[in-house]
């Protein structure tokens, strides 16, 4: 029965291919020549779900009742009937929904730009980049080698090195098309959505705990969806500013959550963080460098002046019932994840209330006057710029007036910000420094360089994957690196600059060493129970509660792993992972990054070697230590790559010392070793040199960690 119902439905599906394959040929014929031309680009139409209700059926056996939403990078996306999303890889489907969810994502396509445009948009920065170089009597760098540059685009698009085996196959193809072909695919795979959540974390501040069992998972859960469906950048931004409902109901509600309790510091943080405006001093005075007023200041936090994210009178309300005797019997910890999440909810009130300080001191207004909402304007903005008629000063929708300001693509700043911090993402320095403060955008580098990219970002529709390829098909990104410039006003882009790995990609590259490329199939999920959770404030009693604690416990729902001694249980934490189990050797739980606790404890090799506590924005450091020297040297990381890890065993398995030596530089430095190499590395071997003791050496070389 559900084969026929699928064979039908695809065959449906397939029909409908040909029909629209012209009116999207056309769609994409045009949007290219539009880009050539630097036009704006129309905007795509919203793609919709599937129309039926399917029931999926996982390898093992497992259904579940769901619609089709989207496709992306291995990643399987759908929407219950209780209207919340699930992902998980495709590969965990069996061989049909496999076939009927690809069916589904060509059916409704959200079609990338063409090669020939991304060609020539790369062309065109390159064209950009030279001139400037020519001026200052300066030469690009040359070509990376096909070794270097298999390293740096598997760590710059996905967060890891590629395993050997990715490795060669690279290094072995004779095609001419090779690098354009693996910037495509990798793109396009599972580990890019693994890779843009921890660059996108450490921008966010995204924690696990806003405090007192307040867990922002379905927060995480929600941005990777996005990511998994490369949604736009502006939509993501603008859901994220204009979501309603609780930290346990709404995704989305979680990046206005997380400063609910300082709302004036959570409005500094978004202006520097989506606009680069630097505006942190103008909260107490006005800034004593830029231009911006307190003034200023208040009267864009208005448009956040009636909005409620935290409910004192909940909060107050559950700290009463943690201590009840009704609730005596239902588990501390289960009965903390229930309530505190129901204080955390972003409501609108009637009217703006925001007021100006006490202790105002300047003449355009007087102390504890009520603000008016207004938006803040830069020196070059044009007096006609059509983002601020999306603005009206009226009591309601604040913040839905303020997010279309802030997500028009004629914002002053916002496209600018976005294309500035993800060209620094992808060279290592941006075009203006620092990308949270671009008031004067007369100080970038490379000022056309700066417009260039803004009008692409805006071009390729706030894209942020497809803005990507463009910059990873410039000459200039695969060019030898460049040493980091004393100034950075005075780079001009020769090649991008040597850099250490981050701390997720070192730990990411370290898992890949021990697991493979399993890991990037291993996804942690634990928002979707916490829905369960929500409770209407005027239900907020005893009986509720106790009916919601039962419900979790007969379901089997499980509250999300807890955090004691600024650690998660690792073992618990287990239970919530999708498409596989990740490995634990030595203590670890090998998963990447952004499948373990956000941040991590304070003595994970993430945080030791630089990985945020998400208190700031931008925050992650490179900046190297004693301590990362030990972690790489000794203990459980060292324990787990020279005793267990894939890297090893693949070495072992080789008959002849060169074919293990060739087969450990692969999983390691992602090239083959240089003659004098092999033969320094044979002859230590024959003098009982072990495979283990060589991975410790090529572990702890400079080459492991920096991106030459």
């Amino acid at each position: 029965m559900k084969f026929t119902f699928l064979l039908m439905s695809s065959m449906l599906v397939f029909s409908s291919i040909s029909s629209i394959a012209a009116p999207f040929n056309k769609k994409w014929k045009d949007r290219e020549d539009e880009l050539n031309d630097k036009k704006p680009l129309p905007a795509d139409p919203s793609p919709t779900s599937a129309p039926e209700w399917y029931t999926w059926t996982a390898s093992r056996g497992e259904t579940l009742e769901a619609r089709f939403k989207a496709l992306e990078n291995g990643i399987v996306t759908i929407e219950k009937r209780d209207k919340t999303l699930a992902r998980f890889p495709l590969n965990r489907l069996n061989e049909a929904d496999q076939k009927f969810a690809e069916a589904c994502k060509a059916a409704k396509p959200r079609a990338p730009l063409s090669q020939v445009v991304v060609n020539q948009a790369a062309a065109r920065l390159d064209e950009t980049i030279n001139l400037a170089l020519k001026a200052n009597n300066e030469r690009a760098n040359p070509k990376t080698s096909d070794a270097v540059f298999v390293r740096r685009i598997y760590i710059d698009t996905i967060g890891r090195i590629p395993t050997e085996t990715e490795a060669r196959e690279f290094l072995d193809d004779s095609s001419p098309q090779k690098r354009s072909n693996l910037i495509n695919n990798l793109l396009n795979s599972p580990g890019y959505t693994m890779g843009m959540y921890n660059w996108l974390a450490d921008m966010l501040r995204i924690k696990d705990d806003y405090g007192k069992g307040a867990r922002a998972f379905l927060y995480e859960d929600w941005l990777k969806d996005q990511i998994a469906m490369n949604v736009p950048w502006n939509a993501v931004v603008r859901d994220m500013l204009t979501a309603d409902g609780k930290l346990n109901q709404n995704g989305a509600a979680g990046f206005l959550l997380r400063d609910a309790q300082m709302p004036l510091d959570g409005v500094s943080n978004l202006l520097t963080t989506f606009l680069g405006a630097n505006v942190s001093c103008a909260q107490c005075h006005d800034h004593p460098f830029s231009d911006w007023s307190q003034h200023d200041f208040y009267s864009i936090a208005a448009y956040f002046g009636a909005t409620d994210g935290f409910h004192e009178n909940v909060f107050r309300k559950s700290r009463m019932l943690l201590k009840s005797e009704e609730l005596a019997s239902v588990n501390k910890f289960v009965l903390g994840q229930i309530l505190t999440p129901n204080a955390y909810n972003l409501v609108d009130l009637p009217k703006n209330q925001l007021k100006f300080p006490v202790d105002y001191k300047y003449k355009d207004a007087k102390p504890g006057q009520l603000t008016t909402p207004s938006l803040i304007r830069w020196s070059d903005t044009s007096d006609n710029n059509p983002a601020y008629d999306v603005a009206k000063e009226s009591s309601d929708q604040l913040r839905n007036q303020f997010a279309d300001w802030m997500v028009h693509p004629e914002n002053p700043r916002f496209a600018t910000a976005i294309a500035n911090r993800m060209w620094k993402k992808v060279f290592g320095l941006a075009v203006q420094e620092p990308v949270t403060d671009i008031d004067d955008l007369s100080l970038a580098s490379n000022q056309e360089l700066l417009k260039q990219i803004t009008t692409y970002m805006k071009q390729a529709q706030f894209d942020l994957r497809e803005f990507q390829r463009i910059l990873f098909h410039t000459a200039a990104y695969q060019r030898r690196a460049s040493q980091t410039p004393e100034d950075p006003k005075n780079y001009r882009f020769a090649g991008p600059i040597i850099r250490r790995m981050s701390a997720e990609q070192a730990w990411d590259s370290i898992v890949t060493l021990v697991s493979g490329d399993s890991a990037d199939n291993i996804l942690l999920r634990r928002g979707d129970d916490l829905q369960k959770t929500v409770i209407a404030d005027d239900d907020f009693n005893s009986k509720t509660i106790k009916k919601v604690a039962t419900e979790m416990q007969i379901n089997g729902m499980r509250p999300g792993p807890g955090v004691k001694n600024n650690g998660a249980n690792a073992r618990l934490m287990v239970s919530f992972y999708e498409g596989g189990k990740p490995d634990m050797h030595s203590g670890l739980l090998l998963a990447r990054a952004s499948e373990i606790q956000q941040p991590a404890p304070e003595n994970h090799f993430l945080r030791l070697f630089g990985q945020s506590d998400r208190m700031v924005s931008d925050t992650n450091t490179t900046d190297g230590s004693v301590p990362q020297m030990l972690q790489l040297m000794n203990g459980p990381v060292q324990d787990a790559v020279t005793k267990y890890s894939t890297a090893l065993r693949s070495a072992n398995k080789q008959k002849a010392d060169s074919d293990a030596i060739t087969s450990l530089y692969l999983s390691f430095h992602s090239r083959k070793p240089t003659a004098d190499e092999t033969t320094k590395a044979v002859a230590a071997l024959k003098d009982g040199l072990k495979l283990e003791d060589l991975a410790w050496v090529l572990l702890n070389s400079r080459e492991f960690l920096f991106l030459p």
